[in-house]
């Protein structure tokens, strides 16, 4: 069974644009903390029910209290901070895009993902076409994920 850990902006981005499937395509379970789950559920919109009503997004508890309090330090936001405590607690790999939460990720010894990962992922695994793969970068960008022109260009060149 292949889990990960997620942060929030993913999860919205995702289910703003309809594609939770890039996930259920590769991951069998999503497991989010606490803090995470109220940052989708402050939304109460759509984005809030399609992942409340998922199979595959589960709540887990954070039991680590010692790593809790080391990431609470570098002064994230609490949805990352746990988000990253619970990949260290559980192991697991972490979905997540914030450029400070990932290099404090990195910096924990966290195994990290981010949306462009997951969408290529999917498209190495021939699940989306290029084609595919390029509307749904579109789609990203139309509903506010910030992503550089350099960054963006190095992610299609990496692709081809």
């Amino acid at each position: 069974m292949k889990l990960i850990i997620s942060d929030t902006t993913a999860l919205i981005i995702l289910a703003k644009i309809n594609h939770l499937d890039l996930l259920t395509n590769i991951i069998d379970k999503v497991y989010v903390p606490k803090a995470v789950m109220r940052e989708i559920q402050y939304k109460n919109d759509m984005v809030k029910v399609l992942i409340e009503s998922s199979d595959f997004i589960e709540v887990q508890e954070i039991n680590n209290q010692e790593i809790l309090s080391d990431i609470q330090a570098t002064n994230l936001d609490l949805g990352e901070t746990e988000a990253i405590t619970l990949a260290l607690e559980m192991d697991l790999r972490l979905i997540i895009d914030e450029k400070t939460g990932r290099k404090i990720a990195k910096q924990k010894g966290v195994k990290i993902i981010g949306l462009l990962g997951i969408l290529e992922t999917n498209f190495r695994l021939d699940l989306i076409s290029y084609k595919e793969l390029m509307y749904i970068l579109e789609d990203f960008k139309r509903v506010n994920y910030r992503l550089s022109s350099v960054l963006e260009r190095a992610f299609l060149e990496n692709l081809l």
